[in-house]
């Protein structure tokens, strides 16, 4: 069975299991940020700072508990890149457990690609992947434009010689841990990362393979929301350590989060880079680790004074944020950090978002019209799938997003209230089985038209 075929399946049985599953908890929040040692002023200029940008969600946790929380902090986003330093954790616990050997060359893991690896390419070992540093520069999936202008030619650098932040490295590291591991990528992050961290939000669908033509090692996505993230990012900070068990191997931490290439080539701006983790010493007031994704998405953590920020765009609509001015914005953060925290301070259970509900039930006719699969110009195949009362749309480059029933045949998105999803019957000018965007004048989704 393919990995197309098994992730479909686990969609299925995670809308009936995963969620009972998953031992949650609530963020408690500070009534009074000076108790959690910061400056209500300060934070003030945050607020103000965030809302001058196209950021759509901001948390700010000290000592496990919430400074500050702007936006829907429950809505699931794109990672992005971000989803790179979810594959180092993983791998933190698989090599932990002997499963993976990091030292083991790709001609000994049996790892080849479309057109073939070259015999140099072939001597990359795991741990050269990890850190970007692989050497092999074939085409990946997921692969941005300027990834590909700037790809060095092949056999130009050997193994572990030179840092290129390549999705080639990235994308069959997922393929050797699925292989030596043998795991399913998705079900292992949920039962060895979400289900442990209590995380509210994640589920099997929000998590889906990206395949393209050029390589056969596809990209592994996620949607997350910000207090998911901020979970993932206090599991760092606690140093792999979780109400009383290992998660993460402490020595994975540490050494995943050591910058080992500092010439960063794309990434000027950038200090360094370790195992699938950025890393900053200079560029704040304290030095720090994060993830980065496409459009401003990043999860940062500071060691010293124990505060994890998580900062999302709203990159569906085509929204980006300058990384200066994500810079500036965390920069304030930690100007409003004065103190110490209190012993003994005031706390709340952060307000939750009401989740919405599927709608107004579809008839059976109506689900049988919708169900089928339709042509889209760039998201290629998408359909209309039901289960138990869940509606949702899925595709191979849209990844799966849940629809709300409004109306005969218009929709809601789940994460996505900006977009309505429409059907209708098909017209000379729409064949049945094809699908279009209409978009504003500024880029920005509107309406998605299915015709059945």
């Amino acid at each position: 069975m393919n990995r197309k075929w098994i992730h479909a399946l686990m969609i299925v049985l995670c809308l009936q299991a995963c969620t009972a599953q998953i031992t949650r908890f609530d963020w408690m929040q500070y009534d009074d940020p000076e108790q959690a040692g910061f400056d209500a002023t300060g934070l003030e200029k945050v607020k103000t700072q965030f809302n001058q940008m196209n950021s759509a969600t901001l948390m700010v946790i000290r000592n496990g508990k919430v400074v500050l929380a702007m936006g829907d902090v429950s809505r699931r986003f794109m990672c992005h890149s971000m989803r790179k330093s979810i594959m180092s954790a993983m791998y933190g616990i698989y090599a932990d457990r002997g499963d993976v050997n990091l030292y083991a060359t790709l001609e000994e893991l049996g790892i080849d690609d479309k057109g073939g690896l070259t015999p140099q390419e072939k001597q990359a070992r795991v741990l050269d992947l990890l850190t970007a540093r692989s050497g092999i520069y074939h085409p990946a999936a997921y692969e941005p434009s300027g990834m590909k202008e700037n790809r060095p030619e092949r056999g130009s650098s050997r193994p572990g010689e030179t840092f290129f932040y390549n999705n080639w490295d990235f994308n069959t590291l997922l393929t050797i841990i699925e292989k030596a591991a043998h795991i399913h990528f998705f079900d292992a992050v949920m039962q060895d990362l979400a289900r442990p961290l209590g995380m509210q939000d994640l589920r099997m669908e929000d998590m889906n393979f990206r395949f393209e033509p050029q390589s056969v090692h596809p990209a592994y996505l996620f949607k997350m929301s910000a207090r998911d993230l901020a979970r993932f990012g206090q599991l760092y900070l606690q140093h792999g350590f979780w109400q009383g068990k290992q998660i993460i191997p402490e020595k994975w931490i540490r050494k995943s989060t050591t910058m080992y290439s500092s010439d960063l080539p794309g990434f000027e701006e950038r200090e360094g880079y370790g195992y699938l983790w950025w890393v900053e010493q200079d560029t704040y007031t304290e030095p720090c680790y994060y993830a980065s994704g496409l459009g401003g998405q990043r999860l940062f953590v500071f060691p010293e004074s124990g505060l994890v920020v998580v900062h999302n765009v709203n990159t569906y609509l085509n929204q980006s944020e300058r990384s200066g001015n994500i810079k500036h914005l965390v920069q304030l953060i930690l100007n409003a950090e004065t103190g110490p925290i209190s012993s003994d301070p005031d706390l709340t259970t952060l307000p939750q978002v009401e989740a919405p509900t599927s709608g107004a039930p579809l008839t059976p006719t109506e689900i049988g019209r919708y169900q089928r699969d339709y042509r889209h110009r760039f998201f290629g195949n998408i359909s209309f799938m039901e289960n138990e009362g869940i509606y949702f749309l899925k595709g191979d480059m849209l990844g799966s997003f849940r629809l709300i029933a409004a109306t005969s045949g218009l929709f809601n998105v789940e994460d996505l209230p900006e977009l309505m999803v429409q059907f209708l019957p098909a017209m000379p000018k729409h064949p049945q089985g094809t699908a279009e965007t209409e978009v504003m004048e500024n880029g920005v989704p509107k309406r998605m038209v299915f015709y059945y």
